[in-house]
């Protein structure tokens, strides 16, 4: 009996030094929720270059973009250049054919 309650007086000191909450300075967590965590590290990471990956295609589709708005107004200014270059052709021919003389075939004049 006096060996029973001694083991047991040895034992009792490490059963209430056993944690059951967890130090002020530490984090505990479970199995599970550490599995959890480290799955959504994994995710995070993902997304983050996933992110990334969007914001470079979309800075590349922008200036894209601009690179075609340049090239459409150059065409524009060039098709409106060339509209107002006929209507300068079409007023000079207009012009001209008032000033040209017919010219008279010597036959038709005698008749």
């Amino acid at each position: 009996m006096k060996k029973l309650l001694f083991i047991a007086l040895l034992f009792i000191p490490s059963i209430a030094y056993s944690q059951t909450e967890c130090p002020v300075d530490r984090v505990c967590l479970t199995r599970e929720q550490a599995q959890v965590a480290l799955e959504n590290v994994d995710k995070v990471k993902a997304l983050e270059a996933y992110v990334k990956t969007l914001e470079t295609a979309q800075n590349d589709y922008k200036a894209e973009i601009a690179k075609i708005r340049i090239e459409y107004a150059e065409k524009v200014g060039e098709n409106t250049i060339l509209k107002q270059n006929e209507v300068a052709n079409r007023a000079l021919i207009t012009v001209l054919l008032q000033n040209v003389k017919k010219k008279r075939n010597a036959l038709i004049t005698i008749l």
